[in-house]
């Protein structure tokens, strides 16, 4: 904001220079013109004063220019009042006087008042194109901004709504770029018939989003829920031979002024932070205001990420491994592979505060990949100690496993560290094939081939239907601890679990209960005929060392 009153200061200063000297140049034209037979002699030459006009009106006629180069707004008005001035006092002294000697003048005015016409209104267009979308013809994120800070400078208050379409990627991907702007002015077109000349004014901030800033009386929610409403009908385009449908899902965030921020960047920050807030919690409604607590959140995510990417650079993550039994046995049967970080000072950030934020993100890529060549190249010790009978269990996020590329990255890992593909066992959420199902299905069915157990972890949470389990390539089936954290007093529970037991083995899958606690949940597993288990009741998270000495016992 400094930066634009200097500007605007120096650019108005210049201003009134060229119009002094062009009122200094307009005076001594008249001087010269009322004593055009003076001379003025240059050594052995004699000029009349009459030979000065013609180059007075020209530097006239640039300094116009000038002014309307600075500002085409207040130097147009200042160029016309010059050109027109001097055309009108040089007609009336060629009426008065009869003589046509001031006629070269006047055309050298008019082609001056002529280019000021013609370059003062390219840069008003050129300002206007600034300021305006090309594909939709709203205004863009730029017009918003100057509106918001003009309207901040009059001190009125008004409520920024933000909009952004949440299917947007899938209508591009499926359908082509095409149908993707065809809904994109389909949403201006819909805003358009929203908008008030008064109260409200819209915009494309860019890409699938929108904003409008609603002043006075209007109601800021209802005039969101209005405009989600009629976003929910259907798409049809008429300009092909065939009906192609779809509908757009948006949500909205709102940030108000001056209770939230009196800076115009923050209050679309703001709003933008409101509808991340609208599409994760609150789905239904899809409207959300903004408050301090999405803010402090936004910031601590800000600072998660930062920490994530350096934790990365400079290696402040390690893996600790929980240990995996057989039930009937206690048999060790491997471990599970668990990411912590620990920063220099000493302090522990819990994944369940990091891997949410990261997941979405590509460091949970990055993340992913650090697991799984750490875990490799440390349990390989594990792996020879029990000589190739245990399994290293390595989670993989949803974004990774549905990657084109991640088979291949496995089968590099592999070969670097020479770890042994039956002793790797990838875990994989029900969510993974809600991403790209047919990708990851692939994967999935490719990292099998090499000899590599895949396990469903949380199962029984998630999406995926029972008939498409049954055709997945999985060897191992991961019953979630919410479903064992009450099976000693709910019977529907204990059903739930023996019904999983049952559809893991009638699946030629083994069947694991993850975060067993107790001897009594221990003995319930084992009555229903779980295969394994992994809790604190036989084994918490060990570090590297205590895990290499379990596998040498």
């Amino acid at each position: 904001m400094v930066t634009f009153n200097v500007r605007s200061k120096n650019k108005s200063i210049k201003l009134l220079i060229c119009f002094i000297l062009t009122l200094g140049f307009v005076i001594f034209s008249k001087y010269v013109e009322a004593h055009k037979d003076m001379e003025f002699g240059f050594g052995n030459m004699k000029l009349q004063a009459v030979s000065f006009l013609g180059i007075l009106q020209a530097v006239n006629g640039l300094l116009c220019i000038v002014m309307v180069c600075l500002d085409y707004k207040i130097g147009r008005i200042l160029a016309y009042i010059f050109t027109l001035g001097s055309i009108f006092f040089m007609f009336m002294g060629i009426v008065r006087s009869g003589e046509m000697s001031s006629l070269p003048g006047i055309y050298n005015s008019i082609i001056s008042l002529v280019s000021v016409v013609i370059i003062s209104s390219g840069l008003s267009k050129a300002d206007r194109r600034a300021v305006t979308d090309y594909l939709t013809g709203l205004r863009n994120r730029r017009g918003f901004v100057t509106l918001l800070e003009n309207s901040i400078k009059e001190k009125k208050c008004f409520h920024v709504i933000y909009f952004e379409i949440d299917n947007f990627r899938t209508i591009n991907d499926n359908l082509g770029h095409k149908y993707g702007d065809i809904a994109l002015k389909t949403v201006a077109d819909k805003l358009r018939e929203v908008e008030n000349e008064d109260n409200v004014y819209v915009s494309r901030i860019g890409g699938a989003e929108f904003a409008a800033v609603v002043f006075g009386g209007v109601d800021a929610e209802n005039f969101a829920a209005k405009v989600i409403e009629k976003m929910s009908t259907s798409i049809t385009n008429v300009d092909e031979d065939f009906d192609i449908r779809f509908s757009l899902s948006i949500y909205s965030g709102i940030s108000t002024y001056p209770d939230d921020s009196t800076n115009s960047d923050d209050l679309l920050k703001y709003a933008d932070i409101a509808v991340f807030n609208a599409r994760h919690e609150n789905m239904k409604k899809r409207i959300c205001f903004f408050n301090n607590e999405m803010k402090e959140r936004f910031f601590r995510q800000i600072e998660i990420e930062r920490i994530v990417k350096e934790s990365l650079t400079r290696d402040y993550f390690y893996l600790v491994y929980q240990p995996q039994y057989e039930i009937k046995e206690k048999k060790l049967r491997g471990f599970e592979t668990l990411i912590r970080l620990k920063q220099p000072d000493g302090s522990m950030i819990s994944p369940a505060e990091f891997i949410p934020v990261v997941e979405k993100t590509e460091l949970i890529n990055r993340i992913d990949n650090y697991v799984i060549k750490r875990a490799l190249k440390e349990a390989k010790a594990m792996v020879e100690a029990k000589n190739k009978e245990i399994i290293i269990s390595v989670n993989v996020s949803a974004k990774n496993i549905s990657s084109p590329g991640f088979v291949e990255e496995v089968t590099n890992v592999l070969n670097e560290s020479g770890f042994p593909p039956e002793c790797l066992e990838i875990e994989i959420t029900e969510y993974s094939f809600a991403e790209d199902r047919e990708i990851t299905i692939d994967n999935v069915t490719r990292l099998r081939k090499l000899g590599i157990q895949i396990a469903l972890d949380d199962f029984g949470t998630g999406y995926t239907s029972l008939s498409q389990v049954m055709h997945l390539p999985i060897s191992l089936l991961k019953i979630d601890k919410s479903l064992i954290d009450d099976i000693e007093n709910n019977q529907v529970n204990r059903e739930f679990v023996d019904a999983i037991i049952y559809m893991g083995h009638l699946m030629n899958c083994e069947v694991i209960s993850e975060g067993v606690e107790s001897d009594e949940q221990l003995g319930l597993l084992k009555d229903h005929e779980c295969d394994f288990i992994q809790g604190f009741v036989w084994g918490k998270p060990l570090e590297y060392d205590v895990a290499v000495d379990l596998c040498n016992k």
